[in-house]
């Protein structure tokens, strides 16, 4: 099978850090970015940074330079709130300071994992799952949500396929007619690629 893959970068101005410790007492940064526009509505994406080798470094050159716009790059993850809502947010590894277009993307390569909903002109939901070599050296397993939006109308995936998608975290609609935007803030496709067509599924129901 071909590797797996997941990437996410985020540019955009830096409104917030929280410096914060898991379960275990490993600190870590928590980074809202604004990374708002025309392609993405009015959004915020959450970055966490760990390891004091990454965070040193990027407290110090942001305290120098708040207002700058910065790229983050990492890896995309999803998990439910306390509410049920499913959120995506970025684990990032690396922080410069760079002018560019504000946006919160992602590429990720991996299999559908359930039978996706039909593809009409309201979009496409599917599953991904991606696998990746973990800290430990064991394998992880991460589920993504991503939808295809309906006015691009890409072609429709089926259970067992691997596939690769490239897209951006944003609101179902932007720029509308009366200049706002709305609707819930999704990883939506872009560019879907299918890479083979799987007719056994390693995948249950």
């Amino acid at each position: 099978m071909s590797k797996h893959f997941n990437a996410g970068n985020v540019y955009g101005k830096v409104t917030e850090v929280k410096e914060e410790k898991s379960d275990k007492g490993k600190p870590y940064l928590q980074i809202s970015v604004d990374v708002s526009g025309d392609k993405s509505g009015r959004v915020t994406a959450y970055c966490r940074m760990w390891g004091e080798e990454r965070i040193t470094p990027f407290m110090n050159e942001w305290r120098r330079f708040p207002s700058e716009t910065y790229w983050f790059r990492g890896f995309l993850g999803q998990y439910k709130s306390k509410t049920g809502d499913l959120l995506s947010n970025f684990t990032v590894f690396s922080h410069e300071r760079k002018t560019s277009e504000k946006r919160a993307v992602f590429i990720l390569k991996g299999v559908v994992s359930h039978q996706p909903s039909s593809l009409n002109c309201g979009g496409q939901r599917f599953l991904i799952e991606t696998i990746r070599e973990g800290a430990s050296g064991k394998e992880d397993i991460e589920s993504f949500e991503v939808w295809s939006p309906g006015e691009k109308l890409l072609d429709p995936v089926s259970k067992g396929d691997l596939v690769e998608v490239k897209g951006l975290i944003r609101q179902k609609d932007v720029d509308g007619f009366y200049g706002g935007s709305d609707g819930p803030v999704r990883a939506y496709v872009d560019v879907l690629k299918i890479i083979t067509q799987e007719t056994d599924c390693p995948f249950p129901e």
